[in-house]
């Protein structure tokens, strides 16, 4: 797994070098993320304090979820998670990793899948790509933890989440996935997507893998937010 995860930073490394990268955010080039920009990264309580959130789940099995996110939902991060969606820059996925897997090591959690939340095939379709595995494939090489997207599924295609309010993004999202039992059953899942505002689709899918016999379930995010009094505005126009 070390050797693969080495492989892994070595390949976008190399495609450094040959395309030289523009910061996603600012543009300067020589960079993925240039330092100046790096330093206007709001990262959140939720990393510093070593906390975890439980709030956005509210069924039988909540305490067996907790979540964390690396940084605040806006700036800096915004742009970034919007390139890495819509402009196919995907050397940001490796790029992030590190910081993410660094979080789950701070945060104590042992785990033994990481799985991104899927999209639905016609979004990946259009997009070429699911952007929550470009984070949580060389997020699983640097924890040295089984990378196993197969194990949960989207069911069914939803409407866009942008635009929704909280109440109507998780009717959205209610019984859009599916886990195999025998892949996760008793297993301590680490799932891991791009951005929560409500976390909404989280729990739809922490929902899933508990049903399918989950021990635990972990989720991370590159964004979110830890000032709760700005979901219900930034929903309406979230990327």
């Amino acid at each position: 797994m070390q050797i693969t995860g080495l492989l892994y930073k070595g390949f976008w490394s190399a495609l450094d070098w040959i395309y030289p990268p523009e910061c996603a955010a600012c543009g300067e080039p020589g960079y993925r993320v240039c330092p100046e920009c790096l330093q206007k990264i709001q990262f959140t309580e939720h990393t510093t304090k070593r906390k975890s959130d439980r709030s956005f789940c509210d069924n039988q099995n909540c305490g067996s979820v907790e979540r964390v996110f690396l940084a605040e939902y806006e700036g800096v991060i915004r742009e970034c998670i919007h390139a890495l969606k819509y402009d196919h820059n995907l050397s940001l996925g490796e790029f992030f990793s590190p910081w993410m897997g660094d979080l789950v090591k701070a945060m104590n959690w042992v785990t033994d899948l990481v799985v991104p939340v899927p999209l639905s095939d016609e979004r990946v379709r259009l997009r070429g790509y699911n952007q929550s595995e470009l984070l949580a494939r060389p997020l699983a090489l640097h924890l040295g933890v089984r990378y196993l997207p197969i194990c949960v599924s989207r069911i069914r295609n939803t409407p866009s989440q942008v635009g929704l309010s909280a109440s109507e993004r998780r009717t959205n999202v209610a019984g859009a996935f599916r886990a195999i039992p025998e892949l996760v059953k008793g297993k301590r899942i680490l799932l891991v997507d791009d951005v929560s505002t409500t976390g909404a689709t989280l729990a739809a899918c922490s929902d899933a893998v508990l049903s399918a016999g989950a021990g635990m379930v972990y989720c991370i995010t590159l964004a979110g937010f830890a000032n709760r009094n700005l979901i219900s505005s930034e929903v309406k126009h979230q990327v």
